[in-house]
This record gives C-alpha cells, sequence and structure tokens, in this order.
C-alpha cells in the first residue's frame, strides 16, 4: 500500500527531454516528456483505445502519437486526434498528474489532483542554491521502498555494511543515537569524537591532519524523504559547538519513490557549499555515493528475496530499531487515515 496524496520525485531533469521516459511509479505507469516550451508533462502510460503503451510512440508537437493506432494526446491527457474519425469520445481522455518542477528534481503527484499543493513539495533549497552543488544519481532497487527508508533511519549498520566508504573504526558502531518525533517527522543522529576520519570523507577533503568529530544528523519525512547532515571536523575545533569551519559538511539526500510492492526509485544526491568548481571532489562524492548505495542495495536486495521466500521467520527487533519502527507506525497513521478520508484516486488498472 502507498500513500498517494504527496509528492514523490520522478526524475532528475536532465532525464526528461524531448523523447519519452516510461517510469512506473506506485504500481502505476507513467509517461514523462518535455513540451516545445520546456515544460514536463506527466500522463498515464497507455493509449485508451487498445491499452497499448504510449512510450512505444512518438512526440509530434507538444502531444505524444501511439505508436498502434496514430491517436493523439495532449498534455493534460484529451485526445486531440484520432486518424479517420473526427468525433472524439470523451472517454478517450487519460490521466494526467501534477507534475512540478523545483530544487533540480521532477516531483509527481499520484493523488487526488485537487489536493496537489506545491507548498508540500520538500523543502530541500539547497539542491538549487547558487552556493550550492551537487552530485547525484539514481540506483534501481528489487526492494520495497520501507526497507530503504528503515536502512537510513539505521546508523548502525554503516559500520558494517559501508567498510571501505563511510565507515570509521570499529568503536564507532556502540555509539548511541538520539531520537526524537513531532509526529511529522523522525529525527536520529549522533556524534563521533575523536575518531579516524572515513575513507570517503577524507578524500573528499584532501585529508584530515589527525582524528575527526563526526556527525550523523538524519530527518525523515513521509512518506520517504530522508536528509543527512552529515560531515566531519578536525578533533576539538568546535564542530559540536557550531563551528565547521576546520571540516566538511554535507547534505545527502534521499528521495525514495516506490515503483511497485517490491521495487524502488531511488534517487540520491551530495550536496555541498565548499570547493564548488572542484570537479575532483565532486568525482569523490558522485562515485563514493554511488558505490556506498550500491553496499546498502545488495543487503536490502538479498533482505527482500528473503521476505519473498516466506521463509526468514519472524523477526525479532532490538534497540537500534527504534527510529525505523517509529516511522512506519507514522507511515501506518498516515494510509490509515487517507483510506478512511477516501479521497485518493484508485489505481488504474495497468
Amino acid at each position: 500500500m502507498f500513500i498517494r496524496n504527496t509528492w514523490y520525485a520522478a526524475a532528475w531533469p536532465a532525464e526528461v527531454g524531448r523523447s519519452l521516459l516510461s517510469r512506473r511509479i506506485l504500481d502505476e505507469p507513467v509517461l514523462l516528456w518535455r513540451t516545445n516550451s520546456g515544460q514536463v508533462v506527466a500522463v498515464a502510460d497507455r493509449c485508451s483505445h487498445r491499452r497499448v503503451p504510449l512510450s512505444l510512440g512518438r512526440l509530434v508537437g507538444d502531444t505524444v502519437e501511439c505508436g498502434y493506432h496514430g491517436l493523439r494526446f495532449d498534455p493534460a491527457g484529451r485526445c486531440v486526434h484520432i486518424p479517420g474519425q473526427a468525433d472524439i469520445p470523451p472517454e478517450t481522455c487519460i490521466r494526467a498528474y501534477p507534475v512540478v518542477e523545483r530544487w533540480k528534481t521532477v516531483w509527481l503527484w499520484m493523488g487526488e489532483p485537487s489536493r496537489a499543493d506545491e507548498s508540500l513539495i520538500p523543502d530541500l533549497w539547497w539542491l538549487d542554491d547558487r552556493g550550492w552543488t551537487g552530485a547525484n544519481g539514481y540506483v534501481h532497487l528489487n526492494a520495497n521502498y520501507q526497507l530503504l527508508v528503515d536502512n537510513l533511519l539505521d546508523l548502525s549498520h554503516v559500520s558494517f555494511v559501508h567498510r571501505e566508504t563511510l565507515a570509521g573504526p570499529p568503536e564507532e558502531a556502540e555509539i548511541p543515537v538520539t531520537i526524537e518525533s513531532d509526529g511529522t517527522m523522525v529525527r536520529v543522529g549522533r556524534w563521533m569524537l575523536n575518531l579516524d576520519p572515513p575513507p570517503m570523507f577524507a578524500a573528499a577533503r584532501g585529508g584530515f591532519p589527525g582524528k575527526v568529530d563526526r556527525w550523523q544528523l538524519v530527518t525523515w519525512r513521509p512518506p520517504a524523504t530522508v536528509v543527512l547532515d552529515v560531515g566531519c571536523a578536525e578533533a576539538g575545533s568546535g564542530a559540536p559547538e557550531g563551528n565547521r569551519s576546520r571540516g566538511i559538511s554535507m547534505w545527502s539526500n534521499h528521495l525514495i519513490t516506490p515503483e511497485t510492492e517490491t521495487s524502488t526509485h531511488y534517487f540520491w544526491c551530495y550536496a555541498r557549499n565548499y570547493a564548488l568548481d572542484d570537479g575532483a571532489v565532486t568525482s569523490v562524492l558522485r562515485d563514493g555515493g554511488y558505490k556506498t548505495f550500491l553496499e546498502d542495495a545488495a543487503m536490502i536486495e538479498a533482505q527482500q528475496r528473503v521476505l519473498d521466500s516466506g521463509r526468514g521467520g519472524p523477526a525479532v527487533d532490538i534497540r537500534i530499531d527504534e527510529a525505523p519502527l517509529l516511522a512506519r507506525r507514522m507511515l501506518g497513521e498516515r494510509l490509515s487515515a487517507e483510506r478512511a478520508e477516501g479521497t485518493a484516486p484508485r489505481r488504474a488498472r495497468a
């Protein structure tokens, strides 16, 4: 089950152009393209005539032409042309989705169109600020999106899954986290003082002269936006008190969009406000981030396969599961409220 009355990341802007991009979101086939003026369009990726994917067709001006019988649909989903037929039945229209390009991200509203409030798009201003630059990427994950949310809210896994990228010394695994929630988010954080720097962060700064003070501050907002305030500074230089000048600080952004019940679109970006024009730093973060998140993917996909088999047995929760379980409870409450309201449209038949 998915929350529908919310915004989901559908693509990075560079993915959407004057060609047809098909992407399944919340188990619905969606077709994206740009009009000649550059506006992003999102409609159902199937013709109303014989249910053929419109992504097998072509763009004709600002319309998409079905590759089977030539019906054409405009950006609002209206059928505007049927070859050999002057009258166009109203039922030939297809669904058009509210779509907004903001924070260098293409956002899609999958729920009731009248409730598509742009102010509800997650505030990720640093992705589109001149004082910041980003290294972004995409991973297709063959697992349920909630498993990835669990992973990002569980800082203890860093010491074991990311030994070659993000993990510091073994004692990091023993450092406890703080957890808080106000009913709209879950926040998890920890400070790790006077330890060796993690490999990727050392490379992103060009090295540290010695020990570092490191922070991992995670905020999840439902259904699936996770932002990490991460970094490290020279030990004892005042970072816990707010002075990060002798280190590096980044926002690690994770925009998680369900594809199906067992697959996920994983958009990620490391945004930084230092060395803006240094391509080497961007490469370190892009390549290191991709390697890091593939490490997560391998573990989570293996977890999904066990769950799919039905032979995993009951799961045992331990203390580190407090934040993921809190997030799952909040998701369950949102889903129940949406079903009770009855405002989200039924999923169209694929």
